[in-house]
Parts: structure tokens; C-alpha cells; sequence
């Protein structure tokens, strides 16, 4: 009986501090990570959304191909139930041109709130590839420089 009731208080003590000290963010990234819908393309990175006290996998998978016209990229968000955000032409801020699909090397945001494009004419998230190019909606290449300074304010 002893055994029982130590196991209980053990459980008790151990499994706020096991949540407090952020093991459910290491079971959510380590042991149990998202699972990229199979529609999404290779490419495609998973940003985090803000994290909730009881949530499970809070954000999207955002992922970039070359459009069938091949005079854009095409993106899309999608959350992990596989249900579309989000998607569209997107361009290259530096060339304002499609970017090669095998240059589009796709990271995730440093903060998810700072990824998104919220206007009359497109509500997405911005691409960020690892060389420091920045894809935006197509319709959107008028807020690049805008973009630029709100993602890499340090950069001016």
C-alpha cells in the first residue's frame, strides 16, 4: 500500500514539473513531431505557431514548388490536419521572378507572428529561403522593402 500511494504522490510532484519545464514542447518536437501532409511539397517547413497551455502541435506546414507556368513559385499553408491556410503565386523579392525549385531552401521564422501578409489582397505567410531571400505573394511585391525591415530589422 505504501509502494502505491509513494508511486501516486511521485506522479503528482513530477508531472507539473515534467510540463513546466517543457517536456511536452520535447514530446510535441522530439518523440511525437508533426507529420507533413503527403500533398505538401519536400521542401515544406513547419512554423510554429504561439504555444498554448494544452495544445498539441499548434502551427502549419508552409512549402513552395515552381507553378505550372514556371513563371512563378507556388506556396501553400496547410495545417496538420492537411486542411489548405493558404496558397498562391508567390515571387522573389530580389528578382521578382520565380526562384529554381531546387534553390528554394525554405526555414521556418523566428517568430510565427512575424511571418504573415495581411492585406486587402492576400492573407498568407511570407517565404523565407536560407540564403536570406524573402517570397512573397505575387500580388504583394510592392511591400517587399517593408518586409525586409520588419523581418531583418538589424539589416538596415
Amino acid at each position: 500500500m505504501n509502494a502505491l500511494l509513494l508511486s501516486i504522490v511521485a506522479l503528482v510532484v513530477t508531472v507539473p514539473l515534467f510540463w513546466v519545464e517543457g517536456g511536452c514542447y520535447w514530446l510535441q518536437t522530439k518523440v511525437l513531431p508533426p507529420r507533413r501532409p503527403r500533398f505538401m511539397p519536400l521542401n515544406s517547413v513547419w512554423i510554429e505557431a504561439p504555444s498554448l497551455p494544452f495544445s498539441w502541435h499548434r502551427g502549419a506546414w508552409f512549402g513552395c514548388g515552381l507553378s505550372q507556368s514556371g513563371t512563378a513559385n507556388y506556396c501553400r499553408l496547410a495545417g496538420t490536419d492537411g486542411k489548405l491556410v493558404c496558397s498562391g503565386e508567390y515571387l522573389s523579392c530580389a528578382t521578382h521572378s520565380a526562384v529554381a525549385e531546387k534553390d528554394v531552401h525554405l526555414v521556418p521564422p523566428r517568430d510565427s507572428g512575424e511571418a504573415w501578409v495581411f492585406t486587402e489582397r492576400s492573407n498568407c505567410v511570407v517565404g523565407l529561403l536560407a540564403n536570406g531571400e524573402i517570397l512573397l505573394p505575387a500580388t504583394e511585391m510592392d511591400k517587399c522593402a517593408e518586409t525586409k525591415v520588419r523581418l531583418f530589422p538589424k539589416a538596415r
